[in-house]
């Protein structure tokens, strides 16, 4: 677990009830600047917080929440009653993945396939989430001030390309975003997924599968957020381009993140 020396803030924020909830602080910029501890937090779904996680939140200072999960996700795990306003009509979904039930119940789900369809949403989605990401890069510009919480389900997919967006608009380094990304590998357990998908398709009936099939569907995998930002650069030269033209983010709101965000 990253320890910030100077603080002890840890990279880890300490919920009994949280998922994969993690701080953004601590990273190294291009320019050897580092992005401010507690102000940015990254995380999944909120719904098993406990009453001492929320006096917590509240002590740092978490005054927006972001959930990115669609209704039927909210209504299944419904977050936990934090003294903060949510922001919670993004309905983020990332293409392909939607397919993986598709390939599984005709019978053309591998291992490779699995693989093949998680990599296929983040390399196509880069369109279809400019609303929802265009807007939470606003809300989290004009919550400067206090600290924002973002999150999906599991704090991974749609969080992890979030999490791309900020740290590359405070220019932190590509394999920064990469590693930053790949740290879910350490603070989410994903076999607790396999075994729901598992006992999802005993309901369905369904006869046939190996776990190995489901595995990529919920794990990360470097290829993955690398689709994402290599479809970026293809299709708008940049990620910088990405964030002025796609997310409509100005010069001025870059330089503003890099302001409240980053530590002088």
């Amino acid at each position: 677990m990253m320890v910030d020396a100077a603080s002890g803030t840890s990279r880890v924020v300490p919920l009994g009830g949280g998922i994969n909830f993690r701080d953004l602080g601590g990273y190294l910029n291009e320019d050897g600047r580092r992005v401010k501890w507690r102000k940015i937090l990254r995380c999944g779904h909120l719904a098993n917080l406990t009453d001492q996680d929320l006096d917590t939140l509240e002590q740092i200072g978490v005054s927006k929440i972001h959930d990115f999960r669609r209704q039927e996700e909210q209504q299944q795990s419904p977050s936990a009653a934090i003294r903060a306003e949510f922001v919670d009509d993004y309905q983020i979904s990332i293409g392909d993945i939607s397919r993986f039930w598709e390939f599984l119940f005709e019978g053309e789900l591998t291992t490779e396939s699995s693989h093949e369809l998680v990599v296929n949403s983040y390399r196509s989605c880069i369109k279809v989430v400019i609303p929802a990401f265009s807007r939470f890069m606003r809300e989290i510009i004009d919550n400067a001030d206090n600290t924002s919480v973002f999150h999906c389900s599991a704090g991974k997919d749609r969080t992890g390309m979030a999490a791309a967006l900020i740290l590359s608009a405070l220019d932190v380094p590509r394999e920064t975003i990469i590693e930053d990304y790949m740290l879910t590998r350490k603070h989410y357990d994903s076999s607790r997924l396999v075994d729901i998908i598992e006992g999802h398709l005993r309901d369905a009936k369904v006869e046939n599968w190996e776990r190995d099939w489901l595995t990529p569907y919920v794990s990360v995998h470097e290829d993955n957020i690398v689709a994402f930002l290599d479809a970026i650069d293809e299709h708008y030269g940049s990620m910088r381009c990405y964030l002025m033209t796609a997310l409509n983010l100005s010069e001025a709101d870059l330089e503003f993140m890099k302001q409240h965000f980053l530590d002088d």
